[in-house]
């Protein structure tokens, strides 16, 4: 998973959390866990990137301004489901996860055949700051995007970058280490308050670590390498079969 996430950017929760529910991890739980090793997984990876000059702030500050916000509330709503509403978060959660991981798969078969496409109706973004109604826009898609992340763990790495490629014209380089970059600050905040829930499982979390923190160095050294079209297709496979399995 770590060499997945410095590679492509994505497949850290995608594919992490449906496979610690698979083995009998509870789904909050694994959510909460999942969410707070990628905190440091995602840091490795960013500082990584950030040597290779791979990461562009310009748009990590607008990002970041709507997904913390919007994965914190997602969060919240978790607790709220459980303990004020009564509804079961783990089934709930299964769910919304197969419906999440089916879109991510969709969208990242969408972003391999139309990415020329996309590309030219997004020219030009990369090349200034994000003010006003840009700032708003990227604001807004990262509050939706975190409020998801922050409920089932993913979209941090697999929904921002479909999103980021289709708004804004950066290399894929740029756009992996933007994302790695930005999600290491998504997944901290979140992960630290599911930790205030609960919902972290942290001798779990340091197994996860051992192979994750390696891997991800690893793999983001490998971007200036590696074609990761045929890897992304075969994520885009991964991420719709977890879905329907968990549907």
């Amino acid at each position: 998973m770590g060499l997945l996430v410095g590679l492509t950017g994505m497949g850290g929760g995608a594919l992490m959390t449906p496979f610690l529910i698979f083995t009998g991890v509870k789904p909050t739980v694994a959510v909460g866990t999942d969410l707070f090793q990628m905190m440091f997984t995602k840091s490795f990876g960013a500082w990584q990137h950030h040597r290779q000059g791979s990461v562009n702030y310009r748009v990590v500050l607008p990002l970041i301004a709507g997904s913390l916000p919007g994965a914190m509330a997602g969060v919240v709503l978790l607790r709220v489901m459980e303990d004020s509403l009564g509804i079961s978060a783990d089934v709930f959660l299964t769910r919304l996860l197969g419906v999440v991981l089916t879109f991510a798969g969709v969208a990242l078969f969408i972003r391999l055949f139309m990415r020329r496409w996309l590309w030219s109706r997004s020219q030009g973004w990369e090349v200034e700051s994000p003010r006003g109604g840009r700032f708003l826009v990227l604001s807004a898609v990262g509050a939706v995007l975190g409020l998801l992340v922050g409920l089932t763990s993913v979209g941090s790495g697999t929904l921002f970058i479909v999103m980021m490629v289709a708004l804004l014209r950066m290399s894929m380089r740029h756009i992996v280490g933007t994302d790695v970059a930005h999600s290491a600050l998504l997944t901290a905040g979140a992960g630290l308050l599911h930790l205030g829930f609960g919902n972290v499982d942290l001798a779990l979390a340091a197994n996860i670590l051992i192979g994750s923190v390696p891997g991800v160095i690893v793999g983001s050294r490998m971007t200036v390498r590696i074609p990761e079209r045929g890897l992304r297709a075969a994520v885009a496979f991964a991420l719709v079969g977890v879905g329907l399995k968990l549907l």
